[in-house]
């Protein structure tokens, strides 16, 4: 009996010493980047759409699905940029950035995420494939690839698919130079994107009964 009651206090207490140790460990500073899509960096010039599209969060790996910033130094192998995160989730942002480009080009009637009550006509879905800095013999690119699907919203008919894919140089390896690097290749892919799911959604539509 008198061993039970030496012991147990020492039981109680080493989850609270270890929770101090841990209280008392200083998280290391990092920079949030939060890629702005350029107004200017619109699709080419079309019709108006009167219909409604939910953008859905795109699906990624376990790896791009975080906000850390992905680096592949070597083909094959991923790691990430210690002090720099992206200001959400790889597949958040995309998706953010993808419903500010429809809003940007002013041809849509309603647009948003798939969780915003929009009732939506069509959808569009994306499985992120790629969402990193690669570097190739030493040189570094901002490399976004994704396939792209337009899908009939009531009955998740898909109507048309396309591999997207872009690569920009980056000036560095560091998190600032890879940033700006991902910032152009975003303005590049990402106005293609609208534009294809206008035709896209519109040629449905337009052969659509009652239409």
């Amino acid at each position: 009996m008198n061993i039970r009651r030496f012991f147990l206090p020492l039981l109680f207490a080493l989850p609270v010493a270890g929770c101090s140790s841990l209280l008392n460990v200083q998280r290391q500073p990092f920079t949030i980047y939060s890629p702005n899509l350029d107004a200017a960096a619109t699709p080419a010039a079309g019709p108006r759409v009167d219909w409604q599209l939910a953008v859905e969060t795109p699906l990624a790996s376990d790896v791009l699905d975080s906000a850390r910033i992905a680096v592949m130094p070597t083909p094959g192998v991923l790691e990430v940029f210690p002090a720099a995160r992206w200001r959400d989730p790889a597949p958040a942002l995309l998706r953010s950035l993808v419903v500010q480009g429809f809003e940007n080009s002013g041809r849509i009637v309603g647009v948003g995420s798939a969780a915003s009550g929009l009732r939506a006509d069509y959808a569009l879905s994306i499985g992120l494939h790629d969402f990193q800095l690669e570097l190739r013999a030493g040189t570094p690119h901002a490399v976004v690839r994704f396939q792209a699907q337009v899908r009939d919203y009531t009955s998740n008919r898909v109507l048309a698919t396309r591999a997207f894919a872009e690569d920009a140089p980056a000036a560095g390896t560091d998190a600032g130079n890879a940033f700006a690097a991902f910032e152009v290749a975003l303005n590049k892919i990402i106005p293609e994107l609208v534009d294809w799911t206008l035709r896209e959604g519109e040629a449905a539509h337009t052969k659509a009964p009652g239409a």
